[in-house]
């Protein structure tokens, strides 16, 4: 490595292995045991510190039978090129890390209605591993995601569906969440440990418009719409937590993500939907630009995907 701008010694710019020999003599006491730390012959480390001497017109050290210690001009010199070697040395340190995606930022996107729960936990936990890497959550509806992705403004996605999708994208499935029903505490199923799908027949479901709100829209009809029967379905543009209010007033039920029951102090319960063959589950996935250059992004996805459970708390 050489240090652009520095004197040059005969033509030759002043490099890195110039201070490397000199600070190494300064340690040691002596050329001869720096060329044996060092691993190079004498003559060498005493022809490099000799080069920067005459160069810059000074004495660096004191030479004698029983070896070489420092002027007063070496120790200026020493404590500068300690700093710079140790310098160079972080710089090189900080680019391989950079590069392995160690160290960084990544912006991850999801919608509001994963902002807590898993997803919480699983960016709690990539942070705790990785300190140097900059989290940065970027909250939004689907197509704003879609677009951030295309754009490079968003690094990966968190988005409702399995993976392909969204086929212009790489993806990754990520852990499923249970899918319940929001109701008042006084509803007929209330008591119940899950309700049937054939049971929410005739219910009216509030449904936000904000996402996943449409994707909720299409699961209620796949399960319950027949040719001459379809649900209840309003459409409201409410949050999470104002549509989970009205059902609290007696206004509907709300099919939601299991994120949601942790919102207990509304009047409402929430009870899983069981399909027949099992309790109902929603799939996630993450979504990445194949052309995307950051490091960090194949850390996050290797991080989720690896086989140590990232939505677990550590």
């Amino acid at each position: 490595m050489t240090f652009k701008g520095m004197a040059q010694l005969e033509g030759v710019e002043l490099e890195l292995r110039h201070l490397r020999y000199i600070v190494a003599s300064a340690r040691n006491g002596s050329f001869s045991a720096a060329a044996q730390e060092l691993n190079v012959r004498q003559p060498i480390v005493s022809k490099r510190v000799k080069e920067v001497e005459d160069e810059f017109g000074v004495c660096l050290f004191d030479r004698s039978k029983s070896g070489a210690s420092l002027t007063a001009a070496g120790e200026a010199f020493v404590v500068i090129a300690q700093r710079i070697i140790e310098d160079a040395e972080r710089l090189g340190e900080q680019t391989k890390a950079s590069g392995a995606g160690r160290v960084g930022r990544i912006v991850v996107g999801f919608y509001m209605s994963l902002s807590t729960g898993s997803l919480r936990t699983a960016l709690h936990n990539f942070r705790k591993c990785y300190r140097e890497i900059d989290v940065e959550p970027f909250e939004a509806p689907y197509t704003e995601l879609a677009a951030g992705l295309h754009a490079g403004r968003i690094d990966v996605a968190i988005l409702l569906g399995d993976p392909g999708r969204c086929d212009i994208f790489n993806s990754l499935a990520m852990r499923s969440e249970l899918l319940v029903v929001a109701m008042p505490k006084d509803h007929p199923l209330a008591d119940r440990p899950f309700v049937y799908w054939p049971e929410l027949k005739g219910e009216r479901f509030l449904v936000s418009h904000h996402d996943p709100g449409p994707d909720i829209r299409i699961i209620l009809e796949r399960y319950l719409a027949a040719p001459s029967d379809h649900p209840e379905i309003l459409m409201r543009c409410l949050s999470r937590e104002s549509i989970l209010s009205e059902v609290g007033s007696g206004e509907g039920i709300s099919l939601q993500c299991e994120t949601a029951a942790g919102l207990t102090d509304l009047g409402i319960v929430f009870k899983p939907v069981h399909d027949g063959n099992g309790l109902t589950r929603l799939g996630y996935m993450a979504c990445w630009k194949p052309t995307n250059t950051n490091p960090v992004v194949k850390t996050f996805i290797d991080f989720i995907d690896s086989s140590t459970d990232p939505f677990e708390p550590h």
